[in-house]
């Protein structure tokens, strides 16, 4: 395989981001194992909030057709959808429609009735009414309460096959497993009621909201729950490691197919989204520049603030925003099959890293390396 391919922005794009060279690659620690075939290929990014500073691609999108990986090469970013969802709600704060601590029951009174799983003294398991409501703010954070998914999903492996309406049900039925602000437990099933009560205070599907109020505004063309038509032309195969020790094309186990099939396939807030590098960017160009982009505002200032402040209780151990991972100099989120982002705030540059695999053994490795590399060369 050819050696790192830097590619950047098509000119329709460089308005929007303009793009300059890097004088070193941070992707050249990633190089060998494409080489070697124990990686199947990466995009890698680096900017700030008004120019893109690098987009590299190593290796290749699907191996058998020797397509290479390109800028616009679409991936299942999962959890990173995440992110977008408290965006999304925030939307909502500004325009004093939604409050992060009012009981989401204000939103969602079919929740009204919500109950817990414990362990009696007598080491029965009990549910009991929980003792305090679930705000919008636990529900982002991952401290609401909420199991992993919802039961039909667990059941299936599969995160697509419920609509809001039905999820919310399933929801209203199923214990908690902690009372709301006890402990961090991460639940998707939690991202997912914040985007219903985004749909039901907006009074739009989900999907729709994403696209009018942040994906038009920001130019994310090929951003969608439902790839289709050239879209799944761009779509970056996915691989495992087979018996033979080489590279298996495999499917994403956690989705249903056909991906564009819109009546079998519902919107996941929490990890359903498809996007690609030249997109995603933009997204964390709104963010990097508090909430404004190309001159218009998506974001107040003070809600970009608060999406990547650490909002647990001192009672809980992990640092979580609003729908994002944070640390002491990052915000981002990381997604299922390999792909991360990372806004380090305080230098103000953008890191992402994309590649989809499914637990492949040298990508832990790679990935360690490039996130080493990056923070040595851009001093973060």
């Amino acid at each position: 395989m050819k050696r790192v391919n830097s590619l950047f922005l098509l000119l329709s794009m460089m308005v929007l981001t303009p793009v300059s060279v890097v004088s070193q690659s941070v992707s050249k620690v990633l190089q060998p194992y494409v080489d070697s075939g124990e990686l199947p290929g990466f995009v890698t990014v680096v900017a700030k909030a008004d120019k893109v500073l690098s987009m590299e691609c190593l290796g290749y999108q699907d191996i058998a057709k020797n397509k290479k990986m390109e800028p616009n090469s679409l991936f299942w970013i999962a959890s990173q959808s995440k992110p977008i969802t408290g965006a999304a709600v925030m939307m909502l704060v500004d325009e004093g429609k939604l409050n992060l601590d009012e009981p989401i029951t204000t939103y969602l009174p079919e929740l009204k009735d919500m109950k817990v799983s414990r362990v009696s003294r007598e080491n029965w398991q009990v549910t009991e009414r929980v003792t305090q409501p679930i705000t919008l703010r636990q529900l982002l954070t991952h401290t609401s309460g909420m199991s992993w998914v919802a039961g039909v999903q667990e059941r299936t492996g599969k995160i697509d096959v419920l609509p809001f309406s039905l999820s919310l049900y399933v929801t209203a039925m199923t214990p908690l497993i902690a009372e709301p602000g006890e402990k961090f437990s991460y639940s998707n099933q939690s991202i997912n009621i914040a985007a219903t009560i985004v749909e039901r205070i907006s009074g739009m599907p989900y999907a729709d909201f994403l696209q009018k109020r942040i994906f038009e505004p920001l130019g994310m063309t090929n951003t969608t729950f439902w790839p289709a038509g050239r879209q799944l032309e761009m779509l970056v195969t996915p691989y495992k490691l087979g018996k033979n020790g080489k590279l298996e094309e495999t499917i994403i186990d956690q989705l249903q197919y056909p991906l564009d099939d819109k009546s079998k396939r519902f919107a996941e807030a929490a990890g359903g989204l498809f996007s690609t590098p030249v997109d995603l960017v933009k997204f964390y160009q709104m963010i990097a520049n508090k909430g404004l982009f190309n001159g218009k505002r998506l974001l107040t200032e003070n809600s970009v603030a608060e999406l990547g402040k650490d909002q647990t209780d001192k009672n809980v151990k992990e640092q979580r925003g609003l729908g994002w991972a944070v640390s002491d100099n990052w915000i981002g989120h990381a997604g299922a099959y390999g792909t991360d982002s990372r806004f380090y705030f305080k230098d103000g540059v953008i890191v992402m890293l994309y590649v989809l695999q499914q637990d492949l053994p040298k990508y832990g490795e790679a990935c360690q390396l490039f996130w080493k590399e990056v923070e040595a060369k851009y001093h973060l």
